[in-house]
């Protein structure tokens, strides 16, 4: 089931609009948006930054506003991302790249994720056949790179 917007609750401020990765909502400014359900890809881009509390989640529970390191992002697993790109090309909000330190081929080095423009809409994670990328908060990103052996700097 899609996320769904309640009406009486929007002021049509826009946030959700500009944070869903399939423009799958939409509306007039200062009116109530709508989510076209056959868009939506459950990610919960939307429900994170909604200050109205007027959106309801894959479950229909209320969604609210989250802290940035309570936010889900991408967070490549170093050891297992070949840097084939596929997430780079399915990235709705050109936030993966190539790392700068690739001294090969694109394909053979790593992808890395500015995380500001990341809204954890968990499409790079689905395409990547290699178990490369993660969604996760974060507050997780440095426990599960520790982890791994990797500094969370990295």
């Amino acid at each position: 089931m899609p996320f769904k917007i309640i009406a009486e609750n929007c002021t049509g401020c826009t946030a959700c609009e500009q944070r869903c990765p399939t423009r799958a909502i939409s509306g007039l400014k200062g009116e109530a948006f709508y989510i076209e359900p056959s868009y939506c890809i459950d990610c919960g881009a939307c429900g994170v930054i909604c200050p109205d509390e007027s959106i309801l989640d894959t479950f229909g529970h209320m969604t609210g506003v989250l802290k940035k390191a309570a936010r889900p992002i991408a967070v490549v697993h170093p050891d297992n991302c070949n840097g084939c790109g596929v997430c780079v090309d399915v990235c709705p909000f050109d936030c993966l790249y190539p790392a700068p330190t690739n001294t090969g081929p694109e394909f053979l080095g790593i992808v890395e994720v500015e995380e500001k423009k990341c809204v954890g809409c968990k499409l790079c994670e689905e395409v990547c056949g290699w178990e490369g990328i993660y969604i996760m908060t974060g507050a997780e990103k440095p426990v599960f790179l520790e982890e791994l052996g990797h500094s969370a700097e990295a």
